[in-house]
């Protein structure tokens, strides 16, 4: 049986991931989309170095565009020492479209960090005096084994150029097998159709008299709002945890677009108020998910993602008291007022980022989303 734990804020994350590695005695696989220089990025890799200079075997795969601000050179000491390092889809492909948004370390196969934060300076904080929002699960036992597979065949595609129309040809998702009845593994790759994600969502919401879901960037396709508000209009508590302070300007204003709607179903928003909300955590009557995956057409349709969802008591408990910490430091965002207090000008901006992200964005821009 694995033992599971929160990492319920960034900085307690990344020195987790830290101690991980130097604790590491036969392996460390790292997978980050996002990887940049200063504390705690210079910690990490001098931590990766160490561990690889006394025989560990050390494999770190970043994606080639969230961390295209990293200098290869960076990396010398690492290879010096043994280490390999991969970049995700590089340029010049012409399919920067396509990218790999995971965050996963595993270590000696017996231990696994799944996260929503990136190893960058703005995560490091408790996401209420400093540093953005965000959390992560450590995961012991047999999963880690099954994660450590998921490493490997996203690792081996490092290489590959992703498919020019990927996001319209049928998913290759590697379904992965469930060691234990509480915990699900779910890769997200690229394609038209859904993903083992939102199979396993779709499965779980039509019965469900509690939704609670944190998000940083809330644009999700229509099937799930339709879910979301017969939930909510059949008497579920559904509460959405949505940011105040975004690092994204345009996709708050088009989740934003949404308010009015989602209202009119009866469902309950908050918007987080700190400091900057990153955290991806959904809890579903007794299941909960939390990992990499946005709930936006990008992480939905575009990128590679990893999620989790549990069904551990302890697990669930903790996450409510994590939700309900993100609700204390909210404000609520009233049903009655909301439409007139925005004006045209903002509806419009609203409608318009909305056109932009959901239907343009994916093909006209380089990404948006952390």
């Amino acid at each position: 049986m694995d033992t599971l734990r929160w990492l319920p804020t960034g900085g307690v994350g990344l020195r987790a991931l830290l101690e991980a590695i130097q604790g590491a005695r036969r392996s460390v696989r790292l997978e980050m989309y996002i990887y940049r220089t200063g504390s705690p990025g210079l910690e990490i890799a001098a931590a990766l170095t160490a561990v690889a200079a006394r025989g560990v075997t050390v494999r770190v795969q970043l994606d080639a565009l969230g961390s295209r601000e990293l200098p290869d050179e960076f990396w010398e000491p690492l290879r010096a020492a043994g280490g390999e390092i991969r970049r995700f889809n590089p340029f010049g492909s012409g399919r920067y479209l396509i990218r790999d948004h995971r965050k996963l370390c595993v270590v000696d196969d017996t231990l696994a960090l799944i996260a929503g934060f990136n190893v960058s300076p703005e995560y490091n904080g408790d996401g209420v005096v400093s540093g953005w929002r965000d959390l992560g699960l450590a995961i012991e036992g047999p999963s880690a084994q099954t994660l450590a597979a998921v490493f490997d065949q996203q690792y081996g595609q490092t290489d590959l150029r992703p498919r020019l129309l990927a996001r319209y040809q049928k998913r290759r998702e590697r379904l992965m097998p469930e060691l234990n009845p509480t915990l699900r593994v779910l890769p997200v790759s690229p394609g038209r159709q859904a993903s083992c994600l939102l199979d396993a969502l779709y499965e779980d919401l039509p019965q469900a008299r509690r939704i609670w879901a944190c998000s940083p960037y809330f644009i999700p396709p229509p099937k799930l709002r339709r879910m979301l508000g017969r939930a909510a209009r059949r008497g579920a508590d559904v509460r959405l945890i949505l940011p105040a302070r975004s690092d994204v300007p345009l996709a708050q204003l088009a989740a934003r677009w949404l308010y009015a709607g989602l209202h009119r179903h009866g469902i309950k928003i908050y918007e987080y108020l700190p400091q900057t909300l990153h955290a991806k955590l959904w809890l579903i009557d007794d299941a909960v998910y939390t990992g990499s995956s946005n709930l936006d057409p990008r992480s939905l349709h575009l990128n590679y993602e990893l999620m989790i969802r549990t069904t551990q008591p302890a697990v669930r408990a903790q996450a409510e008291e994590i939700c309900e910490d993100l609700i204390t430091h909210s404000q609520v965002i009233p049903a009655k007022g909301w439409s007139a207090s925005r004006s045209w000008t903002t509806k419009l901006r609203e409608r318009w980022a909305f056109f932009l992200i959901y239907r343009l964005d994916p093909w006209l821009t380089h990404g948006f989303s952390s």
